[in-house]
């Protein structure tokens, strides 16, 4: 079952916060620019790029309000399809090989509350460090499918990971990380994106934003865009949608107990299948 919503639902809509399960922020698409090359970018017919698609994508939030503000946090997830992707499964091993580097497109989250004409809105940083901690960090992950025959959403063992990189230095931009040790991989194993804490790299389309008479901008998009764009995550089924109590402030079941898989050799079941939003990170795979 697709979950439209993933981490977040609680809306910052002018000056308020709207009642609800699901805790949504109206904002923008953050500047985006490009880092310097990945240093494994020579042309080669053994290299792949995870993850590359023909469309550019860029995360939501920064000061541009006219997106809803999306990030993701404690938990480990990888892209299943995303529309103009390179190769159907975007983060499936297509051969044996080495991991020897992985990037990240980050948002720029506002730092202070924001006043535009009558409309204000509430400031996206320490809102996210408050529900998942500090600072933003990310790691990359190999997963292999084990259990196939079980009944029930897929199981991965966690079989090597990257280190773990703060990423508040490199907000509003894309990071390429090299890996001094890279990580082997084989055919069909599937390179995740693991998020101790929080990442503002997430895409989601207008036409699912939040509306100002409510519901999406765009629902007939938005329904094409949850076929077209979904990841899995490794946190129970009835525990997908994540919030906070709309009067305590207090976080609810599954914001208490999502919990990236960080520990090698580990099993975990995926039980959560999000739809219409892209986790935005790549990794470059070297074939022998």
């Amino acid at each position: 079952m697709l979950n439209r919503q993933l981490t977040l639902s609680k809306q910052f809509p002018p000056a308020t916060v709207a009642a609800g399960a699901a805790l949504i922020l109206l904002a923008a698409i953050a500047v985006f620019s490009l880092s310097a090359a990945d240093p494994a970018t020579a042309k080669s017919s053994n290299r792949v790029v995870l993850g590359k698609a023909n469309n550019k994508l860029t995360p939501n939030c920064g000061n541009n309000f006219s997106r809803d503000c999306l990030a993701e946090g404690k938990v480990t997830g990888y892209q299943v399809y995303r529309k103009g992707s390179q190769r159907k499964r975007s983060f499936v091993v297509p051969r044996e090989g080495k991991v020897v580097s992985w990037s990240i497109s980050l948002a720029k989250p506002t730092k202070k509350d924001i006043r535009k004409g009558s409309n204000s809105y509430s400031a996206q940083l320490p809102f996210f460090n408050d529900l998942f901690g500090t600072p933003a960090s990310a790691r990359i992950a190999v997963l292999k499918r084990v259990k196939k025959k079980e009944a029930g959403p897929p199981q991965y063992k966690m079989v090597r990971q990257s280190p773990t990189q703060i990423l508040n230095p490199y907000f509003g931009s894309t990071v390429n990380f090299a890996l001094n040790k890279p990580l082997n991989v084989i055919k069909n194993q599937i390179v995740a994106l693991t998020i101790p804490t929080w990442a503002p790299a997430v895409w989601k389309p207008r036409s699912c934003s939040i509306s100002p008479a409510g519901g999406v901008n765009d629902p007939i998009a938005c329904d094409r865009a949850e076929k077209d764009y979904t990841w899995r995550g490794s946190r129970g089924k009835d525990k997908c949608t994540l919030g906070t109590d709309p009067d305590t402030g207090e976080p609810n079941a599954a914001l208490k107990k999502t919990r990236p898989q960080q520990k090698v050799n580990s099993t975990k079941r995926y039980g959560c299948y999000y739809g219409s939003n892209v986790l935005l990170y790549t990794a470059t795979v070297i074939s022998k």
